[in-house]
């Protein structure tokens, strides 16, 4: 305490209190946070994550140095591509998981939809240049290099555009960050938006910060190709998908991932750009003679000048030669000290901070692993994880899943059958339109004690096969799919396993039915459309088996030809000879099983709170019923108005006939034209036989 508060406290000692307080609060503080010598007096301030971004020094100039860093240092690309291979790989895929409310997978729908999404993948980019899989890799390439990228979700005219023909009309464009315009800038040009809008380095917000449009130029503002007038066109922005890495609340724009670690990158790349040059003059010195007389030669060019353009000696040596030293002489190597011994251990510790900066590992960016060992690697790959994790969950909630709502959308436009309508989706995307998407796979780094594990956690369910047959890239639905279509041919092989063999064994001793015996049953009860499988198939097998019959009976086909394709559809060999031996007496006495004997019907449904009800579940009941013959027709209480017409049409599945009854008894104005179906379904039956003024 000083003369002056000892005085105040005196005549005031309330007064006295509150310097003396005051006066420790400033001795309190952090010591990180000074401003001294050793951080040249710098004060930061804090800024909003917007304005860092800022200036000659901000983003734009850092997104250019990494472009460079990128081009020309391998650390730095190896950074980009470890990233890019952990996160997406070959590319996330998607698989339809669309089921009925009683959670059984509808096989045949999402199959459908399944091929359609890959066919469209193959040319999804709006050049055709790219698939799906590449955009993807290139999206992710330009979220670490550049800070962020966006995709542009085009609606085309029809499904062929430009020559390049897609199963809807829908396709991708990539857009680098370089096209965003700067100088729409609400601070930079003090723009006032009549809408109150604000414009961020090209970004258009409300008042919430919400992005509601992009200003992009039509081409890359500095490429001397240029052709189009460079006016940045407002595009709304519903119509992007922007990527980037948020690290701050209210940040905009996305900033390169090399920015922690730019400066560490640009020092490394000129250390070892040093050495090289050092090593380099330091290979130019031999060696020295050290001599008390007068230099004498110890072996000049022959025929050459024995000076450079400087004025020094110039002599050589070669190998296996004799040198006479004169009295006084001698010859001396020059040690250069290159390579630096000490260089390894500084560049290594110069890559470990690099990685640290952008989340990667030392092992698989310098790739060094001489010092690694079992359990470092594991623990390296465990601490990545998350993080990989992390990028893929983003990659598929903010691009995957936005374009494959979009391509639902653009499916339902052009009528795709098995795919929801428009009304469906506005309704419950999530539950007309299902999806799962499988991510690259994550390689064990002990298969055999992880698999027993995974089987451990399996068997206790304390995990589902869900998460860990997805963890290494697979599906569960594909898996079982196919593991069960492996195990039948398998067992028709008599491949047995050790436990099949020993079951097939105790069931010849007891009687029962073993594996090989189930193989038979199925086969005698035949396949195909015998074993009650998708209707897809049955009415394909349907006609193949009309096609057969006919061949053998007009004998264009010979009878050994004919009982393979009968095979081939799935018969058994009981019925093969059946119908060989009918087609060869023309006497139908054995007459095969087939789904041939069910009625056929003229089935009438109603539209309204019937079809609508479950559109889907009616739509796979009307392809059962018209593979198995049967025909549907719609019958529905509207008036018959154009654009009652379009929705219906749009709606239904194709080939269903409609029938526009209006306000007359469903039954009697399908006798008045002519029609009578055998089963109506409705959900108000009276309508059926009663007028709507009546019910």
């Amino acid at each position: 305490m000083n003369l002056l508060d000892k005085i105040v406290g005196y005549f005031s000692p309330h007064a006295g209190l509150r310097r003396a307080q005051a006066r420790r609060l400033l001795k309190r503080s952090y010591q990180g946070a000074e401003a001294n010598r050793l951080t040249n007096h710098k004060k930061p301030r804090n800024q909003s994550a917007d304005q860092e971004m800022m200036g000659p020094y901000g983003a734009d100039a850092l997104r250019a140095w990494a472009r460079a860093l990128v081009r020309d240092n391998a650390y730095a690309w190896n950074v980009v591509d470890t990233i890019v291979s952990n996160v997406v790989g070959d590319g996330i895929t998607a698989q339809s998981t669309y089921e009925t409310p009683e959670g059984e997978d509808v096989e045949d729908v999402n199959d459908i939809r399944d091929k359609v999404f890959r066919e469209w993948c193959e040319v999804a980019d709006i050049n055709g240049e790219l698939t799906f899989a590449e955009i993807q890799i290139l999206a992710q390439r330009e979220m670490v290099e550049a800070g962020e990228v966006l995709i542009r979700k085009i609606s085309t005219p029809n499904k062929t555009y430009k020559g390049i023909t897609r199963p809807v009309p829908f396709a991708l464009e990539l857009i680098e960050a370089d096209r965003i315009s700067m100088e729409r800038d609400t601070f930079a040009t003090r723009i006032n938006k009549d809408n109150g809008n604000r414009v961020i380095r090209g970004v258009e917000l409300d008042d919430k910060g919400k992005p509601v449009a992009y200003w992009i130029y039509p081409e890359h503002p500095n490429s001397p190709y240029t052709v189009r007038n460079q006016v940045p066109e407002r595009i709304n922005a519903a119509e992007i998908i922007h990527l980037y890495r948020k690290d701050r609340v209210g940040q905009t724009r996305g900033v390169t991932w090399f920015a922690p670690v730019m400066s560490w990158m640009r020092d490394l790349g000129v250390y070892v750009d040093n050495e090289i040059q050092a090593s380099a003059v330091a290979s130019c010195f031999g060696v020295a003679i050290k001599s008390d007389m007068p230099i004498g030669s110890l072996m000049p060019p022959n025929g050459e000048d024995t000076t450079d353009t400087s004025g020094n000696s110039l002599e050589y040596l070669e190998p296996a030669m004799v040198v006479r030293l004169r009295p006084g002489e001698s010859v001396e190597s020059i040690n250069p000290g290159r390579p630096n011994s000490a260089s390894e251990p500084w560049i290594n510790l110069m890559l470990r901070g690099i990685c640290a900066g952008t989340g990667t590992n030392y092992e698989a960016i310098a790739k060094d692993f001489s010092k690694t060992s079992y359990s470092s690697s594991r623990s390296s790959k465990l601490e990545d994880r998350p993080r990989y994790k992390r990028g893929q969950n983003y990659m598929v909630h903010h691009f995957c899943l936005p374009v494959w709502d979009e391509f639902c959308n653009a499916a339902a436009r052009a009528g795709l059958e098995n795919f929801p309508t428009s009304t469906e989706l506005l309704e419950d995307r999530r539950k007309v339109a299902p999806v799962e998407w499988q991510l690259p796979e994550q390689e064990w780094v002990d298969p055999m004690s992880e698999q027993q594990a995974a089987e451990l956690s399996l068997k206790s369910f304390t995990d589902t096969a869900q998460n860990v047959l997805g963890a290494r890239g697979l599906s569960y639905r594909a898996v079982y799919y196919q593991a069960a279509k492996e195990r039948k041919l398998r067992l028709k092989l008599g491949l047995l396993t050790p436990e099949e063999q020993t079951a097939q064994m105790m069931a010849a001793q007891t009687g029962a039915a073993g594996p090989v015996d189930e193989v038979e049953a199925a086969r005698e009860s035949g396949t195909g459309e015998w074993m009650g499988l998708s209707r897809l198939q049955l009415k394909n097998n349907d006609k193949a088996l009309n096609d057969i019959l006919n061949g053998l009976t007009d004998g264009s086909m010979s009878v050994a030809v004919g009982q393979a394709k009968l095979a081939m559809i799935g018969m058994s060999q009981k019925n093969i000879d059946a119908v060989i031996a009918d087609v060869t007496d023309g006497i139908v006495d054995n007459p095969v099983p087939s789904e041939r004997s069910i009625k056929r019907s003229l089935i009438a449904i109603d539209f309204d709170d019937t079809f609508t009800a479950d559109p889907l579940l009616w739509k796979k009941f009307i392809n059962d019923a018209t593979a198995n013959g049967s025909q549907v027709v719609c019958v529905t209480g509207r008036a018959g108005s154009a654009s009652d017409q379009r929705e219906l049409k749009n709606a239904l599945p194709q080939g269903v006939e409609v029938y526009f009854a209006g306000s007359l008894g469903k039954r009697d104005f399908m006798k008045s034209v002519g029609v009578e179906p055998d089963i109506w379904i409705d959900d108000k039956p009276e309508r059926i036989v009663q007028e709507a003024a009546n019910v």
